[in-house]
């Protein structure tokens, strides 16, 4: 009986230690070729570890935003729901210059800026005659935003701005643009807001 017995319990060793064995090799299958904490978010966020459709957000730090001309989808200045008749146009254009395809959707936040860096009148309107497409940006690519300018003696209190204030969709940081522009110097509920911004288009 206690020979048996012995033998018993070495069988369940046995199989505990075949049982560790597997454990330790899955383990080192999984993290190998990728930190852990890699293997940890793609096991909790498959959807965000694989393709193209799972891209995260472009951070303000992998984009480089500059201006442009209006010309492209969106850019037209015509008269429309939410849109700024007369208004010139420029483009807000966002390049990827990270090596991974990150997504865009939505409008970006903008600002006029004076030579002190303080915000110039009131923030950017949304201008919503276009859609809101989700775009996935692949390294290189560009999208593009058309920024609605329009500016008018009275109440406005015209002053020549430093620049544009630009968040991306979904950010917090900003990037400023120099460029010398007309903007209005009042502020507040009861001033006109004389930049209106549509949602970022494909490039």
């Amino acid at each position: 009986m206690r020979a048996s017995g012995r033998l018993g319990r070495q069988g369940w060793r046995g199989v505990a230690a075949v049982a560790f064995a597997a454990t330790a090799v899955l383990a080192v299958t999984v993290s190998r070729g990728a930190p852990e904490h890699l293997a940890l978010t793609s096991a909790r966020h498959p959807s965000k570890a694989h393709g193209a459709s799972g891209a995260a957000l472009c951070a303000t730090s992998r984009l480089r935003i500059s201006l442009g001309t209006g010309s492209g989808p969106g850019t037209r200045a015509s008269a429309g729901h939410g849109s700024t008749a007369g208004a010139s146009v420029s483009t807000l254009d966002f390049t990827n210059v990270s090596h991974a395809a990150c997504a865009l959707s939505g409008y970006p936040g903008v600002a006029a800026y004076g030579g002190d860096g303080a915000q110039i009148g009131n923030a950017a309107g949304r201008d919503t005659s276009v859609a809101a497409p989700r775009i996935v940006l692949a390294p290189g690519a560009t999208a593009r935003a058309a920024v609605l300018a329009s500016v008018s003696a009275g109440s406005c209190r015209p002053v020549v701005a430093t620049g544009l204030r630009v968040v991306p969709p979904g950010q917090s940081a900003a990037r400023y643009i120099r460029h010398a522009m007309p903007a209005c110097a009042v502020a507040g509920r009861e001033a006109p807001v004389f930049l209106h911004v549509r949602a970022v288009q494909p490039g």
